[in-house]
Order: C-alpha cells, then structure tokens, then sequence
C-alpha cells in the first residue's frame, strides 16, 4: 500500500496540521509526530510500519481513503469522480435551470464602489421581441428567473417586466435590486412566485447614504426600509447585501442585530449577505470576516446561514467548518457559468452575475441570430485546463474563478493562487479564530446538528 497523491497538508497553528484528501473531501487533524511519519512515507512504493502505533495509523488512513495499491489505481478513482461529474455537467448545461434578464444597465444610483463601472451610461431597456427569444433559448427547463441589472426596477423597465411575467408566470423569481422603488413595483411582485429579494444596505443610515446615493446626490436609506418593511408585511423574502469595509463593518454587524430584532416577527422571510468590498486588502477582508465569523459562532449552523449565507462561498473546505455542509468536487470553478445564462439588451449572452456587460466575458448572442463562442467560460473546466489535469487542488478549486484571468483572452488557463490563498492563508486563521471563540463560548456550534467540531472526519464526495 502507498499514500495518494491527491493529499494536501495545511499548517494551522500549535505544530497542527490539516490533512486534506482532495479526492474524497475528507480532512483530518494532525499532529507533528504524524505530519513526519506521513512525509518519510510520501516516498515509498510500499509502506512498512515500524510499531502498533504505525499500525494503527495505517489502518485508520485506509479507512479515510488516503491509500491505494499503486498510483494507475489512484488515477483510476479520479477518473471515475471525473466521469461523474462531466455527466453531470452535460446535463446541467441540458437542463438550464436559471435565465438571468439584465433589465437595463441604466442605474438611478451612483455607488462610487460599483462593480459594473459606468456601465449605466448604457440606457437600453431589454424589448419584448429579445425577451422572447431569450426564453426560448433557455428552454422549457428553466425554474428560476433571476432580475438584474444596472437597476431591473426602475420605471421604465415596468413594461418589460409586465411582458416577462405574462410570458412566465409560473417561475420562480429572484431579484436583485437596490430597492428604491420596492413600494412602487408591489403590485407586480405579488401577482409572481419570489425565492427572495436582494438589497443592499451599507451600515448605518449615514454611513448607507454616503455612499448609496441617487444619481441626483440624494439619500435613500429611509425609502429602502420603507420598502423592505413592506415586503415583509407582504410575506416576500428578502435578503439583506452588506457591503463591508473597514470604516463601516461594525455598523453592518450592528445594523443586522437591530434588523432582526425590529422584523423579529418576519425571521423566516429575513435573511443576511455580509461580504467585503473586493478592493480591500487581503488583510483588511480577512480582519472583517473574521469579525463577522466570530459575531455568528455562537448560533447554530442553521442559524448562521440564515445570518450570512455568503462569507465562504468561494471555498468550500471554509464552508465546510463554517456551516457544516458538505465539500463537494468542483468540475468547474461555478456551476452559474454551468446551468445558466444571462441575456442583456444588447442581445449578448454572458455566464454569470459578475461579468455582465464585460463583452469579452460574453459566451455568445442570443439576438437577432444565436451563436454561441468555442473559447469561453461556458466551455471551461478541469479536463479542458491542461495545468489542472493532474493537479491535486482541481478538485477543489474548479480551475480558479476565471473573472480573474488577464485579458489575453484565453479562458482555458487556470486561477491558482485563490485556492491555494483560501487554504493556506485564510483558512488557518478561521481555524484558530473558531477555536478560540469556542473556548470563550459555553455553548458550541454543534448543537445544531450533533456534529463534533473536534472530529474533522467527515465524508463529503
């Protein structure tokens, strides 16, 4: 019997280390005498123990999956995990389960931090005729339609918005806005099914109208929760973005608390998005998640996802300690770039929320003439990245969020150094920061669910 390949090591703090088995999603605390042992065993083609207690190490790592009889037997393994998962790709990109309508790029707020630039110089509202055409495309699979823009609720959006939901009245909606005119657009938002509504809301009121301000320099934190409590009232959920940064993240954890106390009797149609603004330092962001983690540790993992659904969505093994749920293998960075697709007014297809007016991210046109682009996101994964072929991360990285390649516009290149920060950076200090906010709390995360943070054994794959 040897060691697998796919086996990362991550120093945490005190000569512990977590040993990660990429393969299975399996971690396992080590020590120092075992990290050792493990290394001097890296090299042999044939493990022999020298004491009971190799013995039963040996014994416990073929349990965890850490062993094969020779390497043609690892690779077989992953290739059956690899197999899995590209039909299950095929068919996500069969089924098209979510159709994402950029409404307008046009944008009656002017947030000096907007990830979408001056894209709202682009005043075009999406026309019926492309509405139709995107449905079409989408196909009969599609469960969710997602509203985005620039800003989708807006005025002169309201037509086009009315001959959607004819068109589709009987999908799931999701809508991200910044909520200004929520009161004015109830009626509609009533007469359709809606998972949830986003809005962003930045800290206090005066921190908020700093910064969210209309195009003309007024506020608008006082509109927004009018609408917000409206929508309460109305049974809508809605889901509450903080964009976080070091002068206002105290007032978002704050401004949260208060949230929950005020609509207490709407807890189950309230939820949370706490995250930090992307041009932060890297050590900036992880202070402010680090915070944000130790306010939530306390609750359960029901109730902490309910609090912040976002803080480790870009890694699964953080997610994994955070909320409890599962480390699954990754075929490609993010399934949005899978089994969606999002259609602009200017008849461009792009894969997900984050690119949208980016022409050189767009996978094709969906108006007047469909054409879809060889050399895109949509057809990017693993098995097409040369470099994650036999990487031992692919699996938990997807290749890398390919928003962050340079624009030489190949996208079968592979982001590595977000994984390989994730896990060897951030993903330490989250382990230290847990432990000692358990020791500080009598009651632990586990509660929940009966699961024993002491015990990373975990089957995930």
């Amino acid at each position: 019997m040897k060691l697998i390949k796919h086996m990362i090591f991550v120093d945490i703090h005190d000569n512990k280390k977590l040993l990660i088995n990429s393969l299975t999603g399996t971690m396992d605390e080590i020590d120092e005498p075992i990290y050792k042992t493990l290394s001097r065993w890296q090299d042999c083609e044939e493990i022999v123990t020298e004491n009971d207690l190799e013995d039963e190490l040996l014994s416990n790592l073929q349990s965890r999956g850490y062993l094969v009889n020779n390497y043609e037997e690892e690779v077989a393994k992953k290739n059956e995990i690899l197999k899995v998962l590209r039909n299950q790709h095929v068919q996500r990109q069969k089924d098209q389960r979510t159709a994402v309508f950029v409404m307008t790029y046009d944008c009656n707020f002017r947030c000096p931090y907007c990830f979408e630039g001056d894209a709202y110089l682009k005043k075009q509202v999406i026309t019926p005729k492309q509405i139709d055409a995107a449905l079409k495309l989408a196909g009969e699979g599609v469960q969710t339609i997602c509203l985005f823009g620039g800003e989708p609720l807006l005025p002169k959006t309201r037509p086009a918005l009315e001959h959607l939901v004819n068109k589709a009245p009987d999908k799931t909606y999701q809508i991200f806005t910044n909520g200004y005119y929520l009161t004015e657009f109830l009626d509609l938002l009533l007469s359709i099914n809606i998972s949830q509504v986003l809005i962003t809301l930045d800290g206090s009121e005066e921190s908020h109208n700093s910064r969210r301000i209309l195009a003309n320099g007024k506020p608008t934190f006082k509109k927004i929760m009018g609408g917000v409590e409206k929508c309460l009232e109305s049974g809508i959920n809605i889901r509450i973005r903080m964009n976080l940064e070091k002068s206002n993240y105290k007032e978002g954890i704050d401004l949260r608390e208060n949230l929950l106390e005020k609509f207490s009797e709407y807890k189950d149609n309230l939820s949370f998005e706490l995250t930090t603004l992307v041009g932060d330092t890297y050590d900036e962001r992880i202070d402010i998640m680090s915070e944000i983690y130790l306010s939530d540790i306390k609750y359960s993992f029901e109730d902490r996802e309910r609090r912040n659904n976002f803080i480790t969505k870009k890694n699964s093994i953080l997610d994994h300690l955070v909320y409890g749920r599962g480390i699954n293998p990754l075929y490609s960075y993010c399934y949005a770039h899978v089994d969606g697709m999002a259609f602009d007014p200017y008849g461009n297809i792009y894969p997900c929320l984050g690119c949208v007016g980016k022409e050189r991210f767009s996978i094709g046109k969906y108006y007047p003439l469909t054409e879809f682009k060889e050399n895109s996101i949509r057809n990017r994964n693993i098995e097409k990245i040369p470099e994650c072929r036999d990487c031992t991360y692919s699996l938990l990285c997807g290749g890398g969020c390919p928003l962050k390649l340079d624009g030489n516009g190949d996208f079968f290149k592979p982001v590595c150094y977000s994984v390989k920060t994730l896990l060897h950076k951030e993903l330490p200090l989250f382990y230290k920061e847990r432990e000692e906010a358990m020791k500080k709390n009598e009651e632990t995360v586990n509660s929940a669910d009966g699961y024993n943070e002491n015990s990373y054994h975990r089957e995930a794959y």
